[in-house]
């Protein structure tokens, strides 16, 4: 499908990205607008604006952003001020996505649009010395046409920056149906493959070992602790949207969204017409059973507070209540106790504090003789 193509109409899979975007920037913005009253968000594949009729990542985000605003604690802050870069290598699309920004009302004097046609690559470094010594927070979406636009390298600079999150957007179905082929040269998939998985070119179990292949590479290559994957399942077609974060709140908010929108906090299955199903329809995610077992044996290693429990919970891709419904059955088959500062036995459930916030801290220990 050609680019232009592509933004003629909008697909189940577009569709549902979208949704995943407009549900992460009405949760992220409000609460880092409240704490820094500025931030950038850039753009950097923005498109036309439109999908066929319904509206693409760039007038989302000034419709949300419209909205977000509006709110009266928001209205009582001083000196709000939103920096928007939208930027695509096509011409006509900045051209197109100009005059649907012109149809809209919004304040220009919190919200700053700069538009660009520039070629990602040579945008991305005017980026990097642009903000480096930019202290203000920075969300950056990249939506490439292809998966190759974008490297290893790029997301190690981009991340490098001060208060920076990435969602990243990979067609993952393409790569992964070359994951075990025999390349005679030094192809783009493959060398994308080798560049952004830890088993590199090999037969993968499954859609969810190379997604998490992924996941454990950027983890290892950036050097990050909180990186959410969310599979976009259409069938014979899938993507992912890969969400780098150095905020632990930002891992909960994007959790919580995965949570919501599928079925097993991993996969968001969409329907596209006239496709057969190019992996197994019974193939389950194992991200939730990985996760309780990696919470026994650290347990069984070590007494966690419950802060940490919390912490670990997110950076695993789970939720504290996940948490809390495993310590329960721990609890009660008498594997685990629990105690305040003072070290006296807390019993009641409710006082163990395992909650998206933790306010009192509690320790969980592991009965080894029990």
């Amino acid at each position: 499908m050609s680019e232009k193509d592509f933004f003629n109409k909008q697909s189940a899979l577009t569709s549902a990205k979208t949704k995943i975007y407009r549900n992460y920037i009405e949760g992220y913005l409000p609460k880092l607008l409240m704490t820094y009253q500025t931030c950038l968000i850039a753009d950097l594949f923005c498109g036309a604006g439109k999908n066929g009729k319904e509206d693409g990542s760039p007038l989302i985000l000034i419709d949300r952003l419209i909205y977000i605003l509006s709110s009266p604690q928001l209205q009582e802050k001083n000196n709000l001020k939103v920096h928007v870069l939208f930027n695509d290598q096509n011409k006509e699309n900045i051209e197109n996505l100009k005059n649907e920004l012109e149809k809209i009302n919004y304040d220009k004097d919190i919200i700053t649009i700069h538009l660009k046609h520039e070629s990602y690559d040579t945008l991305l470094p005017e980026i990097i010395s642009m903000y480096e010594q930019l202290k203000i927070p920075k969300f950056f979406f990249l939506d490439p046409f292809t998966y190759s636009n974008v490297k290893m390298e790029d997301l190690k600079k981009l991340m490098s920056l001060d208060y920076t999150e990435v969602l990243l957007f990979i067609p993952i179905f393409h790569t992964y149906r070359f994951s075990s082929a025999e390349f005679t040269e030094k192809h783009k998939t493959r060398i994308f493959i080798e560049e952004f998985t830890t088993k590199g070119v090999t037969d993968y179990v499954g859609i969810d070992d190379f997604l998490y292949s992924i996941r454990e590479k950027l983890l290892q290559a950036i050097s990050l602790k909180y990186i959410r994957p969310v599979l976009l399942d259409g069938g014979g077609s899938k993507n992912a949207l890969f969400l780098l974060t150095k905020n632990q709140k930002g891992m909960l908010l994007m959790n919580q969204i995965a949570f919501k929108v599928t079925g097993d906090g991993t996969k968001f299955k969409v329907k596209e017409k006239g496709q057969a199903s190019l992996f197994p329809i019974n193939e389950v995610s194992s991200i939730y059973t990985e996760f309780i077992d990696k919470l026994i044996n650290r347990l069984q290693i070590k007494n966690m507070t419950n802060k940490e429990i919390v912490d670990f919970s997110i950076s695993e891709c789970c939720l504290p209540i996940h948490a809390k419904k495993e310590l329960k059955n721990l609890y009660d088959l008498k594997k685990i106790k629990i105690f305040d500062n003072n070290h006296d036995e807390i019993k009641d459930t409710r006082k163990w504090n395992i909650a998206n916030e933790v306010k009192i801290v509690t320790v969980f220990k592991w009965q080894k003789n029990e």
